[in-house]
């Protein structure tokens, strides 16, 4: 008899963590033996039971799927995990790499994409959304980006990472805001919550840190 394995989801969405555990219930080598809404959720199930592979959703409340994975890889260095997102920035897909994520997957993939994702992960291997590999975002260049790094970016919401860009750019506050059709004073907010998040105190250590982490280019 085949060998069963055994899969922990993590997704706060009900319908998509539904769906993902219908179609990986569906397939005779797989089993679902927990569904969590957050990353705690998880971290606290995988210390009482080590499954065989845990697929997480990067955003989640209370905490997500980059922390969670990174506190399970630090404890169980050989657990398997794919991570599910809608984000293709390249930092951030280099780095989950980098730290031991066997698998990374846009959550545009179709059900078969996804099992054939999880196949191959269970044999040893790892498997990177065929759209970011079409990007060359999977390289196997060195990055000097850090776990403390990767997780100041992956608290950026889409508004403030294009900021970030047009500011690394050379525009002005004020050249951002009339592009973007904000005012000025909402430019400013962005800003000052932008370098707050990345610990950074003027414009230029926000631009070099964009630049270093792949935010901007």
């Amino acid at each position: 008899m085949d060998k069963i394995y055994n899969i922990a989801l993590a997704d706060d969405h009900a319908l998509f963590l539904d769906g993902i555990s219908t179609l990986i219930e569906a397939q005779l080598n797989l089993n679902v033996v927990y569904k969590a809404q957050n990353g705690k959720e998880l971290i606290d199930f995988v210390e009482l039971s080590v499954p065989d592979l845990c697929i997480i959703d990067m955003e989640m409340p209370i905490m997500n799927g980059l922390q969670a994975s990174e506190l399970l890889l630090k404890k169980y260095p050989n657990l398997k995990i794919i991570i599910l997102t809608m984000y293709r920035e390249q930092s951030l897909v280099k780095n989950l790499i980098k730290n031991g994520i066997s698998g990374y997957l846009l959550k545009t993939s179709d059900k078969d994409e996804l099992l054939f994702a999880i196949n191959q992960v269970l044999k040893g291997k790892t498997y990177y959304d065929g759209k970011l590999v079409d990007q060359k975002v999977v390289t196997n260049e060195t990055t000097n980006f850090s776990p403390t790094d990767l997780s100041k970016v992956s608290r950026l919401s889409e508004r403030e990472k294009e900021i970030a860009t047009l500011l690394c750019n050379g525009l002005s506050n004020k050249q951002v805001a009339e592009k973007l059709f904000l005012s000025s004073s909402t430019i400013d907010n962005h800003r000052t919550n932008l370098m707050r998040k990345l610990d950074v105190h003027n414009v230029v250590e926000l631009i070099r840190f964009c630049l270093k982490n792949g935010i901007a280019k």
